[in-house]
């Protein structure tokens, strides 16, 4: 369902049930006669945010082109071990066939005992980065599943792995020792706003904020 609210007079679109995918935490106070409380502490436990990407700064609350926009999150950063993952969806695509199977994210998969190898082609990393929420006065990082979607916080010491992950790749982006200088398809600005992001990420954390 869709959620929405006023901005500068115009109705706009902030999120979907608890998805915030318009609205960053900072924003909350620029939009009015919103259908969803964004200052009830109670209902400010389930919302999940917009992660405020540096590039995005000067996007107002509505305009977000890319509602599902995440940074994946790799260099040895793994989803925590007793989170709760869901289904997938597999297809073949020339006979037809369609199942759902636990994440490959989770356990080891198994089939009449014995363990089904899954291969990754074309990996997109366990997880990513994909918003912030305020959970026990502090504004904390939300993080997905990249196999089943599934959206958790990222708890105590789970946001400096996050945070070492993305760094890692800021560091290999922006400098290849192979080389001795930057790849054309490297950025060292891109570098500098992975770090931003790093940052941003872990001032949650430090600084208690109120509803």
């Amino acid at each position: 369902m869709g959620e929405y609210a006023n901005y500068l007079g115009k109705r706009v679109k902030i999120g979907t049930c608890e998805d915030m995918l318009y609205l960053r935490w900072d924003q909350r106070h620029l939009v009015t006669e919103s259908e969803t409380p964004l200052f009830d502490e109670k209902v400010l436990s389930v919302l999940r945010f917009r992660f405020p990407w540096p590039d995005e700064d000067a996007i107002t609350p509505g305009n977000y082109d890319d509602p599902f926009r995440g940074l994946r999150l790799d260099n040895g950063y793994e989803n925590p071990k007793d989170m709760e993952h869901g289904l997938v969806q597999f297809v073949h695509q020339a006979n037809g066939y369609l199942v759902s199977l636990p994440c490959p994210e989770a356990n080891e998969l198994t089939l009449n005992g014995k363990t089904i190898t899954i291969h990754k082609n074309g990996y997109g990393g366990p997880a990513s980065l994909i918003g912030q929420g305020w959970r026990g006065g502090r504004l904390v990082g939300i993080a997905r599943c990249n196999g089943c979607h599934y959206a958790y916080r990222l708890e105590d010491g789970q946001e400096e792995r996050a945070a070492v992950a993305i760094r890692s790749e800021a560091d290999r982006t922006a400098y290849d020792p192979t080389a001795g200088k930057h790849m054309p398809y490297r950025s060292a600005a891109y570098s500098q706003q992975l770090h931003e992001i790093a940052d941003r990420l872990l001032a949650g954390y430090n600084v208690k904020v109120t509803a």
